[in-house]
């Protein structure tokens, strides 16, 4: 725990990922898709086996780090027809439906906000930096509406404004006059956190989201059970979990 506190003391720039790690957007998304689904026009008693082969498949690709949510109403209409369903929807009512959805369904984790909130109290640079959904200004947008924005200095989303996190991070250092020991990055899955870690940042692995336990964490990678934990460094407060820091 002692690693945490004085990290947080001394870093002076919070880069966050958004999905899986600052909100919960993975737990409900089979509720988003049966909603999307009933939507396009798949009849109720469709509806389960549908929205089983479409959740197989959004879980597959986001596992892999390969989701776009561009191509979301072709895996719904995929999946309904496999069951014989032809369906003509319109795009545009879609990803605005999709935004919505996502939005209601997505609440932040435990601890989130007042992770932020006292890091803005301790005069923290605080930055979003994520990657994008596919559909451009879509996650930005999703971060407006879930009423994050307020808490971020700067939000860059890859590869919309940056190329790669790295680089985004780098950008970030350069404008905010910090050393890369002095930026953090927090993520929820473990090849962000071993790249940032690799040139050069500070990284906090959090074991939620699509954390893969199968995956090696580099050495130097802080890895929390949640958020919670970086909020009782901020604060002071003792850890209801050890933190580890991670292996190769």
């Amino acid at each position: 725990m002692q690693d945490l506190k004085a990290l947080v003391e001394r870093v002076k720039v919070f880069s966050f990922d958004i999905d899986g790690t600052i909100i919960d957007s993975y737990s409900y998304m089979r509720d988003v898709i049966e909603i999307l689904l009933l939507y396009l026009g798949v009849p109720a008693n469709m509806l389960q086996p549908v929205s089983n082969d479409a959740v197989d498949e959004w879980y597959r690709l986001e596992r892999s780090g390969t989701m776009d949510y561009s191509k979301m109403l072709i895996i719904l209409l995929e999946a309904a027809g496999k069951r014989g369903l032809k369906l003509s929807p319109d795009a545009g009512e879609f990803d605005e439906l999709l935004v919505e959805a996502r939005v209601k369904a997505s609440p932040t984790l435990p601890c989130a906000v007042r992770v932020l909130r006292e890091l803005k109290n301790k005069g923290k640079v605080v930055v979003s930096v994520s990657g994008g959904d596919g559909v451009p200004g879509m996650k930005r947008k999703r971060i407006d509406q879930g009423e994050l924005s307020k808490f971020f200095d700067e939000i860059i989303v890859v590869p919309e404004d940056a190329p790669s996190r790295v680089e985004a991070l780098a950008r970030v250092a350069e404008k905010y006059k910090a050393s890369y020991s002095e930026v953090v990055h927090v993520d929820d899955r473990v090849e962000h956190a071993n790249n940032v870690a690799e040139a050069g940042f500070q990284s906090i692995l959090v074991k939620t989201g699509m954390f893969n336990p199968e995956r090696p964490v580099n050495d130097g990678v802080i890895v929390l059970e949640n958020l919670c934990q970086l909020y009782e460094a901020l604060a002071g407060e003792r850890p209801a979990v050890e933190v580890k820091r991670g292996r190769r």
